[in-house]
This record gives structure tokens, sequence and C-alpha cells, in this order.
């Protein structure tokens, strides 16, 4: 079984993710950032960053995200997956091709590849897709208080066009049932008990396929590393 957090930068996918791993006995599947994404500073480097480095940052999420696909399904078991590969492909990739950060040619090419992926028997959908969104307005204080210091010295235009093609994209989403949560009701750095009733609310959603002893407070995990896409 595999339970998918999804949302903007800032909204706190991390956060919420190892406390439903913690919360329910699952594994859990952390992005990968930083150090271990040699493309991510040079991206944020302003304009001509996002223009070298876009095709890069992108083709390096795809391969490491769908490799942590193939070692989960090797490991077996039920994961919480912090971030998904659809958001990889269907906003992030897709949004540098619509602002002119990446030619059509290259954006053609990661179109072949992120399709035939899909077909590999690791791509199966999460059982339930758990998407955090709010106004742009909460995001961007919580990227200006929380945030690396490259996302804080990013144009704010950028997470606004960002968080608009996020709403376009859960609105057609289809690929598995959604539950919607407002970050502004749920901000588990601020309120850590804040997991009670999200982790109620999921529980409704997948009450056959979660265990039924809860884990609190928190056993170690086996983790695997995703990329931030």
């Amino acid at each position: 079984m595999l339970l998918g957090v999804a949302g903007m930068i800032g909204c706190g996918k991390s956060t919420l993710s190892t406390a439903l791993a913690n919360r329910f006995g699952l594994q859990l599947a952390l992005e990968s950032v930083d150090a271990e994404n040699p493309w991510l500073e040079l991206f944020y480097d302003g304009d001509a960053g996002m223009r070298a480095y876009g095709l890069h940052l992108q083709l390096h999420f795809l391969a490491t995200r769908f490799q942590s696909m193939r070692r989960m399904r090797a490991l077996g078991g039920s994961w919480v997956l912090d971030r998904t590969w659809y958001e990889d492909a269907e906003i992030f990739a897709r949004g540098l091709f619509e602002q002119g950060y990446m030619h059509s040619n290259d954006w053609e090419l990661y179109q072949r590849l992120y399709a035939e992926l899909l077909h590999a028997p690791a791509a199966r959908p999460p059982r339930l897709m758990v998407y955090l969104h709010g106004p742009i307005e909460t995001i961007l204080e919580r990227i200006a208080s929380r945030g690396r210091p490259k996302e804080k010295d990013t144009d704010p235009e950028y997470f606004a066009s960002l968080n608009a093609r996020y709403e376009r994209w859960i609105t057609g989403f289809k690929r598995c049932p959604v539950l919607r949560i407002d970050v502004r009701e749920y901000d588990l750095m601020a309120d850590p008990g804040a997991v009670d009733e999200i982790a109620t609310r999921v529980r409704l959603e997948l009450e056959k396929e979660i265990p039924q002893t809860e884990l609190w407070p928190a056993q170690k995990r086996r983790k695997e590393a995703f990329p931030l896409g």
C-alpha cells in the first residue's frame, strides 16, 4: 500500500509524511535534497540557473525517483511517499517548459522518458493522495520562515505560478482518491498534536489497509531517499 503526500514547497510535506509513517507504523520514503542533489543549488541561482539547469534537475529527479520506487517494490510492505513522481513531471518539469526555462525538444524527450517509466511495475498509483494546500500568502510566509536559503531568495512570482499549477493539477488528478488538507488548519511545526486529526481522516479513507495498532511514540522506519521535485 502506498500513501502519497503532495503539495507546494513550504506546505510541510516532509513533516506530515514522517508523522503519518510514525503513527501508522509504515515505512517512510523521504525526498532527497541538498547534498544528494548536485543540481538543486545551481538551478535556484536566478533566472540563468533555471534556464541552464532545469532539464538536468528534472532528469535527476526522474531517475532517482524511479530508482527509489524500484527499491521500494523489492523491499515490499506499505509506504508513505513524501512527494510523488506525478508532481515531478506534471507540475515541475511541465512548468519549466511552459515558462520558457526548458526547450521544446528537451521537454519532448522528458515526456517520452516519463511515459515509458509510468508503464513500469513499480509505478502503481498510491492508494490515497493527501494533498496539502493553502493561499499563496501563507505558503510564502512559511518559505520565508522555514525554507532553505535558496528558496528564500527565489522570486515570489515563481512560487505563485507553481502554486497555481498545483491547483490546476490536483483538480484534474484522477489516478487515486485525494484527501485535501488546508495548511492553515493543521500546522505540525507549530502544533505536533495536529497529526491526531489528520491521522483520523486518513484512517477513515484507508480503514482496511492501515495497521489497527498505531505506534506512538515513533519507532525507527526504513527510509529511501527521494529527490526534491
